[in-house]
C-alpha cells in the first residue's frame, strides 16, 4: 500500500470559526477544521492539548484529526499545531521561523 493512500495530501488547514490566533486567554478545546481550498466544508477536528506557556498570550497547541472521506477513518496528523494568521501552522516550523528572524537592535 502506498503512503499516498494513508496520509492526506498537503493542505493548508484553517479553523472553521473565524479566529486569527488561539492563545491561553482565547482558545477553544475543540473546533472544526477546513482547508483554504474549501473553507465551508469541514474536514476534521482540532483538539487543544495544551499551551506553549502559562501567560495569557501563550499559544494554544492543537492536534488535528482529519477525515480522509468516504467511510475511511480519521487520521491524526503527526505534528502539533498553533493558530497563527487564521491558519493552523506546524509548531516546530513556527518556532524555527521565529528564531531565524533578525532581532531589532535596541538603541
Amino acid at each position: 500500500m502506498s503512503r499516498d493512500l494513508l496520509l492526506p495530501s498537503q493542505h493548508t488547514y484553517i479553523p472553521a470559526i473565524g479566529i486569527t490566533r488561539a492563545t491561553h486567554k482565547h482558545s477553544w478545546g475543540r473546533m472544526g477544521v477546513a482547508t483554504v481550498a474549501t473553507p465551508d466544508q469541514l474536514c476534521g477536528e482540532a483538539r487543544r492539548i495544551g499551551y506553549t506557556g502559562k501567560d495569557d498570550d501563550a499559544l494554544a497547541l492543537y492536534r488535528l484529526k482529519i477525515k480522509l472521506g468516504g467511510g475511511l477513518p480519521t487520521v491524526t496528523l503527526p505534528s502539533l499545531y498553533i493558530v497563527e494568521d487564521g491558519c493552523f501552522v506546524d509548531y516546530e516550523q513556527w518556532c524555527q521561523a521565529q528564531s531565524s528572524e533578525p532581532q531589532s537592535a535596541s538603541v
